[in-house]
């Protein structure tokens, strides 16, 4: 799959905090604070197994996406081998996806 670049137009730290962003001191680094969002893409029997991780660079602006498997923590491989994934369920996904993008105001570059 390409690599897709996304700009937020605001990314003050009041605005993610409003957004619930909150600050991640894992990704973080001296002198570039990263605030993450979360959010489930596809429950099964009231259990989130698949969520969207958005990360924000208050620097920059930067914005990264990943798709997680909840279970493992480890990135959703089907989302990112499409070859092999289920067309349907990754066509939810995106649509998730970008629909929450729109929302936040995250834009492809």
């Amino acid at each position: 799959m390409e690599s897709i670049t996304y700009k937020i137009s605001n990314y003050s730290k009041e605005f993610l905090q409003n957004h619930r962003f909150r600050y991640n001191s894992y990704l973080s680094e001296y002198g570039d604070e990263i605030y993450t969002y979360k959010f489930p893409l596809v429950t099964y029997n009231k259990t989130i197994t698949i969520e969207c991780e958005i990360n924000v660079s208050i620097i920059s602006g930067a914005v990264n996406v990943n798709v997680y498997s909840v279970g493992t923590k480890e990135l959703y491989a089907p989302y990112y081998n499409r070859e092999f994934g289920y067309y349907k369920l990754l066509k939810s996904i995106d649509s998730k996806i970008e629909n929450k993008l729109k929302e936040l105001s995250i834009e492809k570059v």
